[in-house]
């Protein structure tokens, strides 16, 4: 079989069965009683055996193998989750996780030596009195009737209603060779290819006991199907390692003969089934599994690449949508603007719809972090409860891609900064567990993330002390600073507050990477703090970083954009409304004192002399709870724009954070409040 085509599919749903995995098994460790929890996870290890042996991958195939036996002991509550059983099963995981990136790479799997945690998984279930108990119960294979179907009266009579509605009844023998390593592996592959030919209605042994290895060589199907007994012949033996399949239809003459002859018509032994039922249930289930294998086919994945080539053509269609505006304008053309009316609607449409597949939870990033928690608290010695809210949360593609890291810095932060010891906490009157929180919610065209912890809190005075004696301020500037400002001092580069340098931080890389990779997204992150009660780390985010809403300002004959998302209010006022305070040009809005920033004195633009009665333009702008005045000379109006990055050549410009272009062909270039603040 060849492999390659399915290696992209192999990867994603490989690295999903394993986030399952590591989601379950924070779970059991905090609450070991659950079996419901043990289920989800020995199905997660289940499929992605069967998953490794289908594509040849031995050793991570042997891997879940053993921690499948494992799992099925304690789901049998045969044996008791204990610590030294989660470490080993999370070793489990970090090693699967490493072999299915080395695969990735084009690595080989066995780059990874799992033969220590394959004797140790090994020794847990073979070491346990009553494991052994359980293999001794468990039935021959080939002996007796559990390994030969034998039909209930309901049985014959599903049978019977699907000959006469044009179906064939198929009573299928499958042998695999002797060679077969993972055998429930096959006998999974063979049932999904029956399923996708018909509804297998019984099967002996049981399902249940297939996918346990609880057979030996061989098992037997019921198949109703509309297909010829060649296409399931060949169906099943193109999958590897089965030795052989006999196939007999059964006749529709033979539902009207006495049960006698009709069990012997099958070759089934006399016997009576326990279970009566079992056929309408085994219906019921096909149904299901049909129902979701529809549902299934319904969902695409798609290469993001692709999505970005989609955008950059939506972007496109954007541009000359505005251009034919200004034309049919220009021109008085009614035709013309009518139908660019409805085109507009369509552009509209299209452009969400493209935007919203681009979106994806932020809980796809959220994760992987309970996981870096638990370990980081084992580490530091500290009791740690990780709250996560509002995963279903939605964000551009590539702003996900990029927020990961920044997290991450702020929860080893809030963990090795912010949460004290146990005793210490204690000693405060406070619960020994510290309390973190993840939380992700929607604010207009904007998405908040904040990091919290009910920690030390951050002392300004000694941010000020720190800053001062590592010559980033000076003590004037320290007097004067109040301690919101203090305290975000932590965002400078090279800034930390830790004694000594470990491997969780102090290193003084931290918060300055946070903020320059939340700006470059076009966001903001800013920090509140109580001393004693905890710390908050707010980041802003765009929810898209492609095509937005701007406002289009003029400084002398040069254009210039604005995003919308950044603008309070835009202003008129006259020369008598700029006052001057410690050197700095003010306005007072209702109340409010806000300095202006001439937006030409940045641009070096040459100045024209305005008149004393002459109306200037002011657009309000804020930055988090800061708020500015931008002068410029003319306001154009409210613009749709597709952001274009300005390239390698002009990647050092700080005021500019992109360039768009404008209907008419020329190029604005696209403000970066955060910069000019």
């Amino acid at each position: 079989m060849d492999t390659n085509q399915y290696m992209e599919m192999f990867l994603e749903e490989s690295r999903e069965h394993l986030q399952s995995l590591n989601d379950g098994l924070l779970a059991l460790e905090n609450n070991p009683e659950d079996l419901s929890v043990v289920n989800e996870i020995f199905r997660n290890a289940h499929t992605l055996k069967g998953m490794s042996a289908t594509m040849g991958y031995n050793r991570i195939a042997e891997l879940t193998h053993e921690m499948e036996n494992v799992l099925d002991l304690l789901r049998k509550e045969q044996l008791k989750m204990n610590e030294t059983i989660i470490d080993i099963l999370f070793k489990c995981v970090d090693s699967l996780e490493q072999m299915i990136e080395n695969v990735g790479n084009g690595d080989a799997e066995d780059l990874v030596d799992v033969s220590e945690l394959v004797r140790q998984l090994n020794a847990i279930s073979s070491g346990n009195p009553v494991a052994d108990k359980s293999a001794a119960e468990t039935p021959p294979a080939t002996a007796g009737p559990g390994n030969t179907i034998v039909l209930t009266d309901t049985d014959r009579s599903v049978i019977e209603k699907a000959q006469l509605s044009g179906l064939q009844a198929m009573h299928i023998k499958v042998r695999l060779a002797d060679s077969c390593l993972l055998k429930s592996a096959r006998a999974y592959m063979v049932m999904n290819a029956l399923d996708e030919l018909g509804d297998a209605v019984k099967a002996a042994p049981p399902v249940e006991d297939l996918e346990q290895e609880k057979f030996e060589r061989s098992f037997e199907v019921i198949l109703l199907t509309a297909v010829e007994e060649k296409v399931v012949e060949d169906a099943l033996m193109s999958i590897s390692e089965i030795d052989q399949v006999e196939i007999e239809v059964l006749e529709k003459k033979e539902h009207k003969e006495t049960p006698a002859a009709k069990k012997e018509s099958m070759h089934a032994p006399e016997a009576i089934s326990k279970n009566v039922s079992e056929a309408p249930k085994k219906q019921a289930a096909n149904s299901a599994n049909h129902e979701k294998k529809i549902h299934a086919g319904q969902s695409v994945r798609v290469d993001i690449e692709k999505l970005d080539t989609l955008m950059n053509l939506m972007g496109e269609l954007v541009i000359n949508k505005v251009r034919l505006e200004q034309i049919g304008t220009t021109h008085r053309l009614a035709d013309l603007t009518e139908t660019l009316e409805q085109m507009d609607r369509v552009t509209t449409d299209l452009q969400s719809v493209v935007m919203k597949v681009r979106m994806v939870p932020v809980g796809q990033v959220f994760n992987r972090f309970p996981r870096m928690i638990r370990d980081l608290a084992k580490e530091l010695d500290k009791e740690i409860n990780l709250t996560i809210e509002g995963e279903e949360t939605e964000l551009d593609r590539t702003v996900i891609d990029e927020i990961g890291d920044p997290l991450m810095h702020l929860l080893r932060n809030s963990l090795d900064h912010g949460v004290e010891h146990p005793k210490d906490r204690e000693a405060k009157g406070k619960p020994r567990t510290g309390e973190v929180g993840l939380i992700a919610r929607h604010e207009g065209n904007n998405v908040v993330i904040m990091v919290t912890d009910d920690g030390n809190g951050i002392n300004a005075d000694v941010i000020r002390k720190k800053a001062v004696e590592k010559g980033m301020i000076s003590q004037e500037e320290a007097d004067n600073m109040d301690d919101g400002d203090a305290v975000r001092l932590v965002f400078l580069p090279g800034f930390s507050t830790a004694d000594e340098i470990t491997d969780v931080s102090g290193r003084g890389v931290g918060m300055d990477v946070v903020r320059s990779k939340i700006e470059s997204l076009g966001g903001h992150v800013d920090v509140e703090t109580k001393i004693d009660e905890g710390s908050v780390f707010k980041i802003k985010l765009p929810l898209t970083l492609a095509i937005i809403q701007a406002l289009l300002v003029k400084v002398q004959e040069e254009m210039y954009a604005i995003p919308l998302g950044s603008i309070d209010s835009t202003i008129n006022i006259t020369l008598d409304d700029i006052k001057t305070v410690q050197n700095k040009e003010v306005i007072v809005l209702r109340g409010q004192i806000i300095p202006i920033i001439r937006l030409g004195d940045v641009l070096n633009v040459p100045k024209v002399d305005k008149a004393e009665n002459e109306d200037i333009f002011v657009v309000i702008v804020h930055l988090g709870d800061r708020k500015a005045g931008i002068v410029v000379d003319n306001l154009i109006g409210q613009q749709e724009i597709v952001i274009k990055t300005l390239g390698k050549l002009l990647v050092g410009l700080k005021i500019i954070s992109g360039a768009t272009v404008l209907g008419d062909g020329r190029v604005a270039l696209i403000l970066d409040v955060g910069a000019l603040m």
